[in-house]
């Protein structure tokens, strides 16, 4: 503001008079133009900017969301330069009123067949939305179901706006505006905290109400984070340095439904379980289904097959099982169910019972083969001495 001082100056004493400057009877001051409508508008490069431009009204009192109108809409008929780009500012708070400021930086523009924009917002969340207003589709800001507001200001460059307020009840079609435009910060970010050299460094937040978890970052419907580059790496938290994807109500009620927990110091993961376990990779909580599954292993049991393997005899199988009540070198029931199954070790075994079951045919079908043989011999001894 203290820039401002010697431009007034100029304007009170050597430049009243000019054709394009101007100090109103209502205390407005134009610069560039004889009809300014803020306290401060300057008009210069084809541009209007404005200080502390006056939004009139008041937002509804806990009756429904109101909205600033900003410009028109592109709806398929071309349309001029409109925009605002600044500040626009609410205020509420008094000993009997309660204490509320609204503040949102906005860069939005229609101009010939496209609309764009983006928007900040401060204190309270607020988002960009179209709709209807007397018949015309419109950019607006959102304003939400909350106390009333009041002495709305705008303080920034515009051209083609409408800056004015509305309630729910005269707009209709009120949809989301989706941006497409980026909204870049070059350097670290820091929230909840006194900095960092990472490049966002989030810190604090609301509690869950069920759970005790900080809530640092919320993502909502149909939203991703993507994890890309060599390097990855994950913060530790309030909830004992694990990653958690879990499913309960927005505003935190509800037992978390566990989809994933990730160990922040193993890297072991768990599905369906709020804790990874010590001893695997990944932790499994229920059926796993899948339509091919690859284990990749050390050694394979075709060593049955070589000459120098000790097949075991039939005598000590049974033995074995008479005793054990269960197949030699599989795990019992009783191990099973302790210390559950190792499905590449499990097959392995399986494939050696299989590889010496086949042995046993094999054995035994040359032990057919030559009883076959001696009694096809003994039948013709004795049909010959029958024919004699």
């Amino acid at each position: 503001m203290k820039k401002l001082l010697p431009v007034l100056f100029v304007l009170a004493f050597t430049a009243v008079k000019a054709q394009t400057n101007v100090i109103g009877t209502t205390g407005n001051v134009g610069i560039g133009t004889l009809n300014p409508v803020s306290k401060l508008q300057v008009v210069d490069n084809y541009r209007n900017y404005f200080v502390n431009r006056l939004i009139t009204g008041a937002s509804e009192d806990s009756q429904g969301p109101n909205y600033i109108l900003l410009h028109e809409l592109y709806t398929g008929t071309l349309l001029p330069d409109m925009h605002v780009m600044g500040k626009i500012t609410g205020l509420r708070g008094a000993t009997s009123a309660f204490n509320r400021k609204w503040t949102i930086e906005v860069n939005t523009s229609t101009a010939y067949n496209a609309t764009k924009g983006s928007l900040i917002s401060y204190n309270e969340l607020v988002r960009l939305v179209t709709l209807v207003y007397n018949s015309k589709s419109y950019l607006a800001a959102e304003i939400v179901n909350s106390a009333s507001m009041n002495f709305f200001s705008f303080t920034g460059y515009a051209s083609g706006e409408t800056l004015i307020l509305v309630k729910d009840d005269n707009v209709t079609n009120v949809l989301p505006f989706v941006p497409t435009d980026a909204i870049g910060i070059q350097g670290n970010v820091s929230i909840g905290t006194q900095g960092s050299s990472a490049r966002l460094d989030v810190a604090g937040g609301p509690t869950w109400t069920t759970n005790g978890w900080t809530k640092s970052v919320r993502l909502y419907n149909a939203s991703a984070i993507e994890f890309t580059g060599a390097t990855r790496s994950f913060g530790l938290g309030a909830s004992g340095g694990n990653l958690y994807f879990s499913n309960v109500n927005s505003d935190g009620t509800g037992a978390a439904n566990y989809f994933m927990a990730a160990d922040g110091t193993t890297g072991n993961v768990s599905i369906g379980s709020p804790s990874p376990s010590a001893n695997y990779k990944l932790t499994v909580e229920g059926t796993l289904g899948a339509r091919r599954v690859k284990v990749q292993q050390g050694a394979w049991a075709d060593y049955v097959f070589h000459p120098e393997y000790e097949l075991p005899s039939l005598q000590q199988v049974e033995h074995f099982v008479t005793t054990e009540k269960h197949l030699e070198g599989i795990p019992s029931e009783k191990e099973v169910l302790e210390k559950g199954l190792d499905l590449g070790e499990f097959d392995q075994q399986l494939l050696k019972k299989v590889e010496e079951l086949t042995l046993y045919i094999i054995q035994l079908n040359k032990n057919v083969e030559r009883l076959n043989k001696q009694v096809a011999a003994q039948q013709q001894t004795i049909a010959t001495l029958q024919a004699k």
